[in-house]
């Protein structure tokens, strides 16, 4: 299958009905017929057991944990201009780094457990990065949401409420440009947001904070998963420049939303922690320039969350970007 994701298209194959099924369902919207050319190429097959790892150490080891603790992922130098990425809960990929390489090939095996909940959509993107930065888009872990010619990016971990502030702004006349993996890209008048397709996991606590979601989507006991083409219902956000950089902290029993305004060293730092791949030192000092021009260009808050988060497009309705 084909991905047009803006100016390149991206070739995905696999011989295995699971990784194929969550492709479709990833990227409903994005995929286009054979096209006379083609930018670059991923295959990813099923494996049972991962094959043996390299036996020398890893050149860089991430240390934030998944759940159970285990790590994320490890990098291992394999030929020149050439990397292992081990996904520890289950995908060994090997990632060309050489910019002169025509229509470079991507190739890694997963495991079935690597492939729902949203691992697979980590996987594709994270090894997509490398080539993706050498043609101008960097990836930022985010929620954002675009309106006109404004964007605002909403950056955190994993349960810091980025997604329901997120759906929040959606049911408040925003449109989605991304729920989790966000593509930026320079241009003459500053950094955009664009929009990026992907899954989106909403949890039962998050249709008790917005009673409106129910309305467009059913409540179960578990998370819901959906694409991005279903929750935007096909109406993306245009690209925009990024206006507005929201770092979203839970606050427990506290009633009411609140913004705190942020100094930028701490949202560039923040946003290096949801995107740079320290490893790839070979264009890390222009990521950490763009990164840096997002945080120079824009309005930073921290966004304290309340039980009233229903109410955050009001809130942030005020703010001057």
């Amino acid at each position: 299958m084909y991905l047009q994701l803006h100016r390149l298209v991206i070739q995905l194959e696999s011989e295995d009905t699971a990784v194929n099924e969550e492709w479709q369902r990833l990227f409903d919207g994005w995929l286009v017929a054979e096209p006379a050319q083609v930018d670059l190429r991923l295959r990813l097959n099923l494996v049972q057991i991962l094959p043996p790892l390299p036996t020398s150490p890893p050149v860089f080891a991430d240390s934030r944990p998944l759940p159970n603790d285990i790590g994320v992922l490890s990098v291992y130098a394999a030929a020149p201009g050439m990397v292992w990425l081990h996904y520890h809960d289950g995908a060994l990929v090997q990632v060309p780094l050489a910019t002169e390489a025509s229509q470079p090939t991507i190739r890694g095996v997963v495991t079935p457990a690597a492939v729902p909940y949203g691992r697979l959509e980590d996987i594709t993107f994270t090894s997509l990065a490398p080539a993706l930065r050498r043609q101008g888009y960097y990836l930022v872990h985010a929620f954002a949401v675009g309106r006109g010619d404004t964007a605002v990016l909403i950056v955190g971990a994993s349960g810091s409420g980025k997604t329901t502030s997120g759906l929040s702004l959606l049911l408040g006349g925003w449109q989605l440009l991304a729920n989790d993996i966000l593509l930026l890209e320079n241009r003459e008048d500053g950094l955009y947001a664009l929009p990026t397709p992907g899954g989106v996991n909403i949890r039962p606590a998050t249709f008790d904070l917005l009673p409106a979601l129910q309305e467009r989507f059913t409540p179960q006991k578990g998370r819901v998963s959906i694409s991005g083409q279903q929750l935007s219902r096909g109406q993306w956000a245009k690209p925009a420049r990024v206006a507005l950089v929201l770092l979203p902290h839970i606050e427990g029993a506290r009633p009411c939303c609140h913004l705190q305004p942020a100094n930028r060293a701490v949202a560039l730092v923040r946003l290096l922690e949801e995107s740079a791949d320290r490893w790839d030192t070979a264009v890390l000092d222009g990521h950490v320039d763009v990164m840096e021009q997002v945080s120079q260009q824009t309005a930073v808050y921290h966004l304290l969350l309340g039980q009233d988060v229903a109410n955050l497009p009001e809130l942030i309705e005020g703010v001057k970007t």
